[in-house]
């Protein structure tokens, strides 16, 4: 007889979610914090969603907590514990240095709960450092991808090199970047 470990439990057998309190609210989000970085949006979002499993369970209206979940939120806020600008800017220097486009960057950023504005600004800090930021994440991108020069074999199939430019595209890349990031030769 072997046991399967690696499987959830039934429903029926899964432990029952903790009553919802100010105490735990806090050290939920605590231990949130230690281990991701968030944006004030999603910090909320993720503290909502415990509360509206929580509440679902123990059949409590999930609305007559909202109020704790923003002002944890708002408090964390105001001693620095959540920054969006901050969460912004690493956040975008990250992804750049994987080799994502400026598009792909904001609609990952917004859908973290961040505005236009605040990823606007933040793309412009961690951009200015680079001449060309675009090209220099397409050819990231490429690099990672093993397209245009860093492809193993040369292209045989005649679409082969559509293929690169549409996968370079739907990454976010505009068709003249995805063009010189697959003609693109290292000195």
């Amino acid at each position: 007889m072997s046991l399967n470990m690696d499987k959830k439990p039934p429903p029926h057998e899964r432990k029952a979610p903790k009553k919802i309190s100010k105490k735990y609210l806090e050290n939920a989000a605590l231990y949130y914090l230690q281990r991701y970085a968030t944006s004030a949006e999603n910090l909320r979002r993720v503290m909502m969603r415990k509360v509206r499993k929580s509440c679902a369970f123990h059949q409590v209206p999930a609305e007559d907590f909202a109020p704790l979940v923003d002002e944890l939120v708002t408090r964390y806020m105001a001693v620095g514990l959540v920054d969006d600008a901050v969460f912004a800017r690493a956040r975008v220097a990250s992804l750049r240095r994987q080799g994502h486009s400026s598009q792909a960057i904001a609609a990952r950023l917004q859908a973290k709960g961040l505005s236009k504005s605040q990823i606007e600004s933040a793309l412009r800090l961690v951009d200015e450092d680079h001449e060309d930021p675009e090209m220099t994440a397409a050819l990231a991108c490429a690099r990672r991808k093993k397209l245009g020069p860093w492809r193993k074999t040369p292209l045989t199939d005649p679409k082969g090199r559509q293929k690169e430019l549409a996968a370079l595209g739907r990454a976010g890349f505009s068709y003249e970047i995805a063009r010189r990031a697959l003609d693109y030769r290292e000195d």
